[in-house]
């Protein structure tokens, strides 16, 4: 029995592929594929087969091979290759190398650059986690840390489960795809190209796309308004935004998103050798463009600035579509404020907060610098099994969180050396080692961009008016 697997990896076009492949059910079926049918939400986003994706990635094996069982046998009555698409397969090679044993397989996926890929881990974040970091503070606690799903080695592990004929990776670069549409270069690597290839139907809809960035600052500025107990919040706030966005992205008002330039160098210069060995050993049809992002750059090289307008108007969408939810969190925030206000010794609202009052047009207060201790520090010094590098650890962590890299590294490095001293060793000692050279290179990072900004104010102040 043949299968072929989409396996993402997450956010490189998945959502388009499904749509486009449940839509073209029948056609798939005359040229020898069965595609298992699936749901979709009202913006026609679909996890694809995600009950069997995630089944596997639960553990729950019995659960899925009851559901290949049986696509597997409405293929064979069809006698077509049966045909999966589900990101939640993408980091389970040997759980489903373990499922599929007696089939004949065939592994799809698309990667995409890595910071482009962290730039679309901050925006989901944001979109379905309640994250309210901006992308530069997302984005620089990634520096000094290696992202397995993200530089590739994911598909290295595919390999080794299967093989390098039966594993088949391609670059997520439009300008790399088959007649620069995703859906027609699927359709070629399932052997469907020329006048075949025409005659499936396209949806001229945009199907998950990226938020706009108006949508996308709106989201992180109610992340912290919103309950996470109530999910159902923020699904429809999501589902509101993503209907928006789809009406408003296309490509004549695309911008790519900005990032300053010390933490864009930092993740390119990490993540280059990886780039440069997957288009060696691992990636089919790849330009060389792809080693460079298209959908970010650094500020220093960037025409896009931020946009208040945008934020404004899909403010506004909301308060249309979601009157009543708009209304309680509008009362909701003004409650806090008015809190803060009323209480000499009540704790800072997060600058968020106060920017997403400014947008709602309620009374904004200045805001007081605090850098409250977090609990889990609290715990750490009262504990009496703590040890001195346990302080100090705890510390520098503090001080890396409030933007003093500099005396985090310091303080670490001290902890570190007690650490040596009092001879501690096995996973503490080596958590120590990976946090120090994550600080370190976030402190290289640092003062790279220092000396970037100070070339540029000389540089600005050479020139004639």
């Amino acid at each position: 029995m043949n299968v072929v697997l989409h396996i993402g990896a997450p956010k490189t076009g998945s959502s388009a592929i499904q749509y486009f492949l449940h839509a073209n059910r029948e056609r798939l079926q005359k040229h020898g594929f069965y595609y298992p049918a699936h749901n979709f939400d009202e913006n026609f986003v679909s996890g694809g087969h995600a009950n069997f994706g995630a089944a596997v990635a639960n553990n729950e094996m019995d659960k899925a091979q009851q559901l290949l069982q049986e696509w597997r046998q409405q293929a064979e009555q069809k006698d077509c290759t049966l045909l999966l698409s589900s990101e939640a397969l993408y980091r389970c090679p040997k759980r489903v190398k373990k499922l599929l044993e007696g089939f004949d397989a065939r592994i799809l996926g698309y990667f995409r650059h890595p910071l482009e890929s962290l730039v679309s881990n901050h925006n989901q974040s944001i979109k379905r986690h309640y994250s309210s970091l901006t992308l530069d503070d997302f984005l620089f606690k990634q520096v000094g840390i290696s992202n397995r799903g993200v530089s590739g080695q994911v598909f290295y592990e595919w390999r080794k489960h299967f093989s390098a004929e039966q594993v088949s990776v391609r670059p997520y670069y439009q300008p790399g795809f088959f007649k620069a549409a995703i859906e027609l270069d699927f359709l070629q690597r399932l052997g469907i190209e020329g006048w075949s290839a025409r005659r499936f139907k396209r949806s001229k809809a945009r199907i998950n796309t990226s938020y706009t960035q108006g949508a996308l600052e709106i989201k992180r500025l109610l992340n912290g308004l919103l309950d996470q107990q109530q999910p159902k919040e923020s699904r429809l706030i999501d589902r509101a935004l993503q209907a928006y966005s789809d009406q408003h992205n296309n490509s004549r008002n695309w911008q790519p998103q900005v990032v300053s330039d010390g933490v864009y160098e930092a993740i390119t210069a990490r993540y280059q050798p990886a780039m440069e060995k997957a288009q060696r050993e691992l990636l089919e049809n790849c330009p060389a463009g792809f080693l460079s992002p298209r959908t970010v750059q650094p500020i220093t090289y960037s025409q896009t600035r931020f946009d208040l307008i945008g934020v404004v108007d899909a403010y506004k969408t909301l308060c249309r579509q979601l009157p009543e939810l708009m209304e309680e969190l509008q009362a909701r925030l003004l409650q806090k404020l008015t809190s803060q206000r009323s209480q000499d010794d009540a704790e800072s609202l997060p600058y968020a907060l106060l920017k997403l009052a400014e947008v709602m047009g309620l009374p904004v207060p200045e805001p007081k610098i605090e850098q409250p201790l977090p609990a889990t520090a609290m715990d750490t010094f009262l504990s009496e099994k703590a040890s001195r590098v346990d302080y100090l650890r705890e510390i520098a962590r503090w001080l890396e969180r409030h933007d003093q890299t500099e005396s985090a590294v310091k303080v670490l490095a001290h902890g570190y050396a007690l650490a040596e001293q009092e001879g501690i060793r096995g996973e503490r000692m080596k958590a120590l080692q990976r946090q120090l050279a994550s600080y370190q290179e976030r402190l290289a990072t640092l003062a790279a961009q220092r000396k970037a900004d100070d070339e540029a104010i000389i540089g600005d102040s050479s020139d004639p008016d």
